[in-house]
């Protein structure tokens, strides 16, 4: 009998035998960035149907093109045509379906499947709003020549296949899903050609889909992309190492890591993304850090804010998950070139939409925020600027230094303090001085919070020179710093205004006003929007060709004069910043100052810019800042007397003759009489009373001591009311001008009345410059006068163009001249 010579094989391990693993559960995460793209993908579709009926005559032209010879094509393509809809309708949803079934990912599939049918319904719904709403020029760009008449096309299958597609995954993840896609396009790049579809009409249901998918991944939550289990230790041995245990570090919610040391634990609070403690088969103790896709994008987004909203900060946002992973590596290894005590970068892998970088695990016991503040020696905090120091002589900023980032050790042969800094995501290679001078700050506050100040300036002292602790008191500010240490900040009052202090004790000549590191803040982005929109409605409903007509019909002449009288506001404002100021200032400067104003008006509300350069002009001159504060709000004061006494001088001179000077009616009387009862009784009320007591005493107590003084100088008094008038007088002149230009006759009353209302409007509504609230007062105003709107349109907006955006470009050289010379 002859021997059996065959051999039996044996099985391949499994990947993780023999490998610990203690993770959290796979969660579904939602990401952002499928609710921007979802986003993105509506807007698109709004701006295809919109160029679709605005671009009709390119579209027929387009379309009458193809019915000439669609016939033709229709032969010629009835084989492609047929091929290609089978392909997209039968066998791309069964190759996603079978790819998504031997993955064993049935609740996939069920989302696949749901997503089609939604798809299909929206595109149902699209079809028949489209038909019953629709404008004739929308209808036309998605309808196609059938029957003898046109009809609107919009295929719900390509809409179906494409929301399956969105909601299988992304398609860089998968190689069915590229081909898929590309099959997708192909065939609606067919049915366009062929006759079937128009082209918005074609792009129109694809972007459906998309957006459906989109919605229902991002509502649902997505697992499949993230690198768990099997995918991320094969990952970690393709970056170079063998794990015998994986153990997640960052506990969050209900999951607690089991035997995790306080350093990957440490490590794992504050660094984007999993971390994990890793421990080979040769015994080494390693950290892996993992950097998902779908928190990328959170990143991405919050870096590209912090780029756009500070100054000084040359940090760019990354755009690729890989581009991020690198980017941190490269700051760390820069750091420990330099000398830093950091971790070192071990290796680098990318599995599934992971990117994973494995690090070596700091030789330290405990975290700064772990430790009792009275361990915390001189030694320690000597230590820590010893680190940052070293980073800083490299050109390397941390950019979010905190008690959490900062590891503390011992050497074991001399018993010496040693200290890691570790997170070095917002890490800045061949960084500015602002950005290594916000490092200095968040150390500072960070060892504040701990120690108390005293210790921690006295520390700062020790490390930095005087130079530089003057520039890093007025970026002593809560924004600049890291959210842990903010909140800690908060918990202790005053502590930044602590560490002000004791800096110009030692340096009595720094400088304690804040720098101004922010661009705009959110409420400058309310108040742009806020602006834009009242902008939009008051233009919504004039006549463009009538405006055009009157704007034809003006006086040019008139115009000039305007532009005259809006140049001598700022001799006024001059006139009443010189009349009140506690010292002597240089004439042309302070013009300049307010003419540098009309600049500032384009980020602040009415009045703001002009106030917070005069405070800014007498503070640079070394003016104490109460009294600084109490001529600025003298100089505003004084402004509000000469309106309401130059309204009753004007009624008195005119006669009230007058359309909107007139009597107030009965009603309107009787209105505020009832106003002024509801005060009245208010005030009554002990907590009305010192609300109101607490919001009006303050100024006051502020403006009363200067304005004592001013009233022993008669003479300054009436130069400053004197030059409040002639700013408001002059205002009104090119208000009046402008009416004239125009052919308006209106009496001089009422075009004061018209400027006190639209200056109001301007102070109450917090937008820049009153954009759109003057703009509405002045059309409203001169609509009540009897001025038509295709008259009043025209008006407001030359005399808006002469009195703000005009004045801009000046106003941006005086307050770039003034910058270079040291007054602002």
């Amino acid at each position: 009998m002859a021997a059996d010579t065959s051999t039996q094989e044996t099985p391949a391990p499994h990947p993780l035998a023999g490998i610990t693993i203690h993770d959290e559960a796979e969660t579904r995460v939602h990401r952002v960035a499928d609710l921007i793209a979802a986003i993105g993908t509506a807007v698109g579709i709004v701006l295809v149907l919109l160029l679709g009926a605005y671009s009709l005559e390119t579209t027929q032209g387009f379309t009458e093109d193809v019915r000439g010879i669609s016939r033709l094509l229709q032969r010629l393509l009835v084989a492609p045509v047929n091929i290609f809809s089978a392909i997209v309708t039968l066998i791309v949803p069964a190759a996603v379906i079978i790819d998504l079934a031997a993955r064993r990912e049935p609740r996939r599939i069920l989302e696949v499947l749901g997503a089609a049918v939604l798809a299909f319904i929206a595109t149902v719904f699209a079809v028949i709003t489209t038909q019953q709403f629709g404008a004739d020029e929308l209808v036309a760009s998605l309808s196609v020549w059938s029957d003898g008449e046109f009809v609107i096309q919009l295929p719900a299958y390509l809409a179906a296949v494409s929301a399956m597609l969105t909601a299988a995954g992304l398609r860089t993840t998968r190689r069915v899903l590229s081909v898929s896609w590309t099959l997708l396009w192909v065939a609606a790049a067919v049915g366009i050609i062929s006759g079937i579809v128009t082209l918005p009409a074609a792009i129109t249901v694809v972007l459906i889909g998309r957006v459906t998918g989109l919605v229902l991944r991002w509502a649902l939550g997505s697992t499949a992309d993230r690198a768990y289990g099997e995918s991320l230790v094969d990952g970690i041995r393709r970056a170079g190492f063998e794990p015998r245990t994986l153990l997640r570090a960052d506990a969050r919610g209900a999951y607690e890591p089991a035997d995790v040391d306080a350093v990957s634990a440490a490590v794992g609070r504050t660094r984007s993304g999993r971390v994990y403690s890793l421990t080979t088969i040769e015994g080494h103790h390693l950290i892996v850090n993992a950097l998902d896709g779908d928190q990328h994008t959170a990143g991405f987004l919050a870096k590209l804010w912090a780029t756009v909203r500070f100054r000084g900060i040359d940090t760019r946002a990354e755009v690729s998950l890989r581009h991020t992973a690198e980017s941190t590596a490269l700051a760390s290894h820069a750091a420990r070139t330099a000398g830093v005590r950091t971790a070192r970068v071990l290796g680098m892998s990318q599995a599934r939409d992971t990117m994973i970088t494995v690090y070596q695990r700091p030789v330290a016991s405990h975290a700064l925020c772990d430790m009792d503040p009275e361990d915390v020696t001189d030694e320690i905090l000597d230590a820590i600027w010893g680190e940052v120091t070293r980073a800083h002589d490299a050109g390397i900023a941390h950019r979010a230094l905190s008690a959490q980032t900062i590891l503390v050790g011992e050497d074991e042969a001399t018993g010496e303090p040693m200290v890691w800094l570790t997170t070095w995501e917002m890490g800045e290679v061949a960084a500015g001085r602002l950005s290594r001078r916000l490092d200095d700050v968040q150390v500072l506050a960070a060892t504040a919070t701990l120690v108390g100040s005293g210790r921690a300036v006295a520390a700062a002292f020790r490390a930095l020179d005087e130079d530089v602790l003057e520039q890093v008191a007025p970026l002593l500010q809560s924004i600049v710093l890291p959210r842990e240490t903010r909140q800690e900040v908060k918990a202790q009052h005053k502590l930044l205004q602590q560490l002000r202090t004791l800096i110009v004790q030692r340096i009595p000549h720094a400088s304690t006003d804040q720098q101004n590191i922010a661009r705009f803040g959110w409420r400058t982005v309310l108040t742009v929007a806020a602006a834009v929109i009242a902008v939009g409605i008051v233009l919504a409903g004039f006549n463009a060709q009538e405006v055009v007509a009157a704007l034809r019909e003006s006086n040019p002449w008139w115009i000039g004069g305007a532009f005259l009288w809006s140049l001598l506001t700022f001799v006024g404002a001059a006139m009443a910043m010189l009349a009140f100021s506690p010292i002597r200032l240089p004439w042309f400067r302070v013009v300049l100052v307010q003419v540098a104003a009309a600049y500032i008006a384009l980020a602040v509300p009415a009045g703001v810019g002009p106030a917070a350069l005069n405070l800014r002009t007498l503070t640079k001159r070394r003016v104490a800042g109460p009294i600084a504060v109490a001529t600025v709000a003298l100089v505003q004061v004084s402004a509000i007397v000469v309106t309401v006494v130059g309204l009753l001088v004007l009624t008195l001179i005119t006669g009230s003759e007058g359309t909107l000077a007139a009597l107030p009616s009965t009603a309107v009387l009787i209105g505020v009489f009832s106003v002024a009862v509801v005060v009245t009784l208010a005030l009554l009320v002990p907590a009305v009373r010192r609300w109101a007591a607490a919001k009006l005493m303050p100024p006051l107590r502020q403006t009363w001591p200067r304005l004592v003084q001013v009233l022993g100088q008669p003479g300054r008094l009436l130069l400053g009311l004197g030059g409040n008038f002639v700013q408001t007088a002059a205002y009104v002149g090119a208000f009046y001008c402008t009416l004239q230009a125009f052919g308006q006759e209106l009496a001089v009353i009422d075009v004061a009345v018209l400027f006190f209302l639209s200056n109001a409007a301007g102070a109450i509504v917090p937008t820049p410059g009153g954009l759109g609230a003057v703009e509405f007062a002045l059309g409203a105003g001169l609509f009540s006068a009897g001025i038509p709107w295709s008259v009043a349109t025209p008006v407001v907006v030359i005399y808006r163009l002469i009195t703000y955006w005009a004045r801009v470009p000046m106003g941006y050289a005086a307050f770039k001249f003034l910058q270079r010379k040291g007054e602002l």
